[in-house]
Formats: structure tokens, C-alpha cells, sequence
């Protein structure tokens, strides 16, 4: 079993849920409820999201579209929803990736330095 918590907090007219350690799919339809339950001005806060999954990583890029805020996000969380949803918009497409000198290459080592 996973240790992860849920702590409801109201600031003024909005709804905070502040998730804490590691949440994965079973997770999901316990925090969906608890969304819904607080719109239309909901904030998650995951400054102690310690481990997530792809199934997350997808509902919290699916929950953001719809308006409910993503507070103290880590990098490494942000970078994945971003690119779930790049991968969601264009199924398929190389993926590219910056180097130091300012050119990209996609996850075939093919170098472009224009973009």
C-alpha cells in the first residue's frame, strides 16, 4: 500500500487540496470526486508529491485543461504532463530535445540546429 494524503484547505473562495507522497491510479477517482465536489475554483497544491504515474501525470494535464489550478508543480512533473499532451496532440512525431548549442535533436540523432 502506497502512503498518500488528501488535506482539504479553503483560501477565501477557493478550494485547496493539498496532495501528499505518492499517488497513483487507484488514487484517481477518490480525487476526481473531491474535484468535483469543490468547483469551480479548485487548487491542487503538490509541493509533497514525492511519486507519480503516467495515469496521474495524464488526469492532472486532463484536470489543468479544465481549469482546476496546478500549484508548486515540479519541474519534472510540469515537463511530464507537457509532454503527454504534445504526445496526445501529435501521436507519433519525433519528440526533440534541445542541446547546449541551441540545436535539437529527435529520438532518432537526427541534428536540426534551426530550430
Amino acid at each position: 500500500m502506497t502512503m498518500f494524503k488528501i488535506e482539504k484547505l479553503t483560501e477565501g473562495d477557493r478550494t485547496v487540496l493539498r496532495l501528499v507522497g505518492r499517488i497513483n491510479t487507484q488514487h484517481l477517482e477518490e480525487l476526481r470526486k473531491l474535484i468535483a465536489d469543490a468547483e469551480p475554483k479548485v487548487r491542487l497544491d503538490l509541493s509533497e508529491v514525492t511519486l507519480v504515474d503516467v495515469d496521474v501525470i495524464r488526469f492532472l494535464g486532463n484536470q489543468e485543461r479544465r481549469g482546476v489550478q496546478l500549484s508548486n508543480c515540479s519541474r519534472y512533473v510540469r515537463e511530464w504532463i507537457q509532454r503527454e499532451q504534445r504526445e496526445k496532440l501529435n501521436p507519433g512525431k519525433a519528440e526533440l530535445m534541445q542541446n547546449e548549442e541551441g540545436g535539437c535533436y529527435d529520438n532518432e540523432e537526427n541534428y536540426d540546429r534551426t530550430i
